[in-house]
């Protein structure tokens, strides 16, 4: 199986479709305040995690980099409602998103980098083929349109990792007193671990790393629906 990332269109190319949106998701974590390494936030989003139950306002608020205590404690209440194998770390989003959307949009949307719109017909048409790991949330966007079709975030759970062979040593140590993962800035040259690569799924993400993956029977099944803004970049896998 062949997998690829998926990325917005290329700098200089025109795009075909109108869509645009402004939307946040429903809850987040701010950023931490660590004594070590200062200010620090990851960007993982989990739309779907619904954590409506909990009745801490500071989730539903955009804030500064908060003490790590503080991080600690929210950390302890938002992990009942979080699947073991996700992370919880800070500047994470949790639950659909909200907001406004206008104009025109293609099958597939890629923007910003790290996150992937589906329209709701390719929701159905890649549920219909049986692909697997197809985890899509409606986001909650108001239009001036009234036939506009839902829009759908296309959650990428961080289960896979890159080769340690192309990161090198442009890595941060994590860090045991605010619970900073190891981190690394994304090479331009980059292929995936092979044995990390979650058995059968047509989506999943890269733990470090915002890329979202896709297997070549998404890009085949998408494509069927015509054409979109972005573009398909290889990923190879090793040992």
């Amino acid at each position: 199986m062949r997998y690829f990332e998926v990325r917005g269109p290329p700098d200089g190319v025109e795009p075909q479709w109108s869509g645009e949106y402004r939307a946040e998701h429903r809850w987040h974590l701010s950023g931490v305040d660590c004594p070590r390494f200062g200010p620090w936030a990851w960007m993982d989003a989990f739309p779907s995690v619904d954590l409506s139950s909990l009745q801490e306002p500071v989730l539903a608020e955009s804030k500064g980099p908060m003490s790590v205590a503080e991080y600690s404690r929210l950390v302890a209440l938002i992990r009942p409602f979080v699947p073991p194998e996700l992370p919880i770390r800070a500047g994470g989003s949790f639950g659909p998103m909200v907001g406004t959307a206008r104009g025109r949009f293609g099958p597939i949307t890629c923007w910003p980098t790290w996150r992937v719109l589906l329209r709701e017909d390719a929701v159905d048409l890649l549920k219909a083929e049986g692909l697997r790991g197809i985890i899509a949330v409606r986001m909650e966007l108001r239009s001036r349109r009234s036939t506009m079709p839902a829009l759908y975030e296309l959650e990428a759970r961080p289960l896979a990792r890159l080769h340690p062979d192309c990161i090198g040593e442009f890595k941060t140590p994590a860090c045991e007193l605010c619970g900073k993962p190891e981190s690394f800035s994304l090479p331009p040259k980059r292929w995936l671990l092979r044995s990390s690569i979650p058995e059968g799924l047509d989506v999943f993400g890269i733990d470090g790393a915002n890329p979202r993956v896709v297997s070549e029977r998404f890009v085949e099944t998408v494509q069927r629906l015509g054409p979109s803004d972005v573009h398909y970049r290889e990923l190879p896998a090793a040992d």
